[in-house]
């Protein structure tokens, strides 16, 4: 049975609507706690400098996940010609609707020789493999959590199953993706067209994305000592889950980039996940959406800046 677009776009937006209206019960009568909150926060600019420098870290390793998994479906890029179509079409992110990211990085690859048909089957196998590795870091996450501290160095049965699932996973990502691809599509609402793919196409895109979010999510607990007061114990395992599962949700979102539903998604799980209290947690989702909204937006800036210049260089 196929669920209408329509339907599927009303689900969204009442996805928000819960997150929205949950995260506001949760702050009942909190207010006093947030105001103290938000007045003992000094951030620690020398922190939020290592975070950002984990999350560009991060970057270049997806833009040479994309460049390699390019290669094994039959293109070619150097890598700072593949950074400036990354970065730039990133940057499409911030439009409203969907599938403005996929075509813009096409665009961008074609006036570089590779054909849109390569360069869009290359960008949809690593973002099916960034939603599945990411889902996987979630329910690692959750595994470890639920063994508590004592044994969390310690494989335990659970996070051993959950290995022996990515793994299987992985190996059978070829015939796995383009099935995946036309659920997510339906889902998202963003049209996600998968090729056949190589075991070495869908090898490169799953590491290298699995490593992404296990260091977004380590920025994410840096930026957390960075911004929060004290030096309280805050879970390194809780802060990779949290981020994690928070910007997977947000691909959910009718908005652009995530905006609405992530915060909400910091707020209500941060205390249960031992990330930061309720208010604590108001601060860091606020926190977080201006600096990653920085973070996205200034190298798209500075790449498109590169290509505009250049192609006026071509044209003199």
């Amino acid at each position: 049975m196929t669920i209408p677009r329509s339907l599927l776009r009303v689900l969204r937006w009442l996805l928000v609507l819960a997150l929205v209206s949950a995260a506001l019960w949760t702050l009942r009568g909190r207010v006093p706690d947030i105001v103290a909150a938000v007045r003992s926060t000094e951030p620690r600019w020398g922190l939020v400098a290592v975070a950002s420098l984990i999350t560009l870290a991060a970057y270049l390793l997806l833009i040479e996940s994309w460049r390699r998994t390019l290669g094994a479906v039959g293109g070619w890029l150097p890598f700072g010609e593949a950074a400036i179509i990354w970065f730039g079409s990133n940057l499409a992110r911030y439009l409203p609707g969907a599938g403005w990211q996929l075509g813009l990085m096409g665009a961008m690859a074609r006036e570089r020789g590779v054909g849109v048909a390569i360069s869009t089957a290359a960008s949809a196998i690593v973002t099916i493999a960034n939603i599945l590795t990411g889902l996987a870091v979630c329910l690692g996450g959750l595994a470890l959590l639920a063994v508590g501290p004592q044994a969390a160095p310690a494989l335990s049965p659970r996070a051993l199953g959950i290995v022996v699932v990515g793994v299987v996973g992985l190996l059978a990502s070829p015939w796995l993706l383009p099935r995946v691809a036309r659920i997510i599509s339906r889902l998202t609402g963003r049209v996600i067209e998968m090729p056949r793919i190589s075991l070495a196409a869908a090898m490169v895109a799953g590491v290298g994305t699995a490593v992404a979010w296990i260091a977004y999510g380590v920025a994410f607990w840096v930026l957390a000592r960075a911004i929060l007061p004290g030096d309280t114990a805050r879970s390194v395992v809780g802060c990779i889950t949290l981020y994690t599962f928070s910007y997977l949700v947000g691909l959910f979102n009718p908005m652009p980039a995530g905006i609405g539903v992530t915060e909400p998604v910091i707020v209500l799980l941060a205390p249960q996940l031992g990330v930061a209290t309720t208010p604590e947690a108001i601060v860091l989702a606020l926190f977080v959406r201006a600096w990653r909204t920085v973070m996205e937006m200034a190298p798209s800036l500075v790449a498109i800046g590169i290509a505009s210049a250049r192609r006026r260089d071509r044209v003199a």
